[in-house]
């Protein structure tokens, strides 16, 4: 039996990989704001400590992904990418293909 989520991305494995690290379970449940998110991701990220910069930077493209902003999605997870040095390939997937991640979150969360 597939997953709600393997439903929606059907037969794209890269895409469900993705969308597996990154989509929220509950995205009410996130108390953050996209303000706050974006704020200490630069501010982490200009002190040098890229783990928290990277942290933050995810929580900001989720945060885009439930809001269904394509652009937002690619800028954060493409700065997110950049400060993890590459080393999520997540991160690349969700940056390059923004329209297609938020039409996947859009499905998968109109249930919630």
């Amino acid at each position: 039996m597939l997953s709600r989520l393997q439903e929606i991305t059907s037969n794209d494995p890269e895409m469900y990989q993705s969308m597996s690290r990154l989509l929220f379970l509950d995205p009410k449940r996130i108390t953050a704001s996209l303000e706050e998110a974006m704020s200490q991701a630069t501010n982490f990220e200009s002190t040098g400590n890229k783990t928290r910069a990277e942290v933050w930077y995810r929580i900001a493209g989720g945060i885009e992904l439930y809001r269904g902003d394509a652009e937002g999605v690619r800028k954060f997870f493409e700065k997110a990418a950049s400060v993890s040095g590459n080393s999520k390939p997540e991160y690349k997937t969700a940056a390059s293909r923004p329209q297609e991640a938020v039409s996947i979150a859009k499905k998968y969360y109109a249930n919630l």
